[in-house]
């Protein structure tokens, strides 16, 4: 299978690629979805403060992205600024290791989304 890949879509493939492991990790719960104890965003129920619970989720995005996704060079992660009061939404900046590509993501709880940049 990698070897057609490479032959019909080469970086697109990879984009692809990576965006559904990232999808996969930043969609898991920790302590759940898989075996490893630190693979996942946690439940923030406990935290009371949209910053708290803003810096919580970049500070695993983060820990999650470099331990789990190395084809990627994780940059930043920005919140962005949203009105409605309980969605945080985030801009995720990465460049591929390989082809140094940069590659923006937008964490957004409704609508899944990413954007390549050259």
């Amino acid at each position: 299978m990698a070897l057609l890949r490479k032959m019909h879509g080469g970086d697109d493939d990879e984009i692809a690629s990576i965006v559904d492991n990232l999808n996969n990790i930043l969609n898991t719960k920790r302590g759940w979805g898989f075996f490893l104890q630190d693979f996942g965003i946690s439940d923030y129920n406990h935290l009371s403060s949209r910053d708290d619970i803003a810096e919580a989720i970049i500070r695993e995005v983060g820990e999650n992205i470099e331990h789990f996704e190395p084809r990627v060079m994780l940059v930043k992660i920005v919140e962005l600024k949203d009105d409605a009061l309980f969605r945080l939404s985030f801009r995720i900046d990465c460049v591929v290791r390989n082809n140094a590509r940069s590659l923006k993501l937008f964490m957004d709880p409704l609508s899944e989304r990413y954007q390549v940049n050259q």
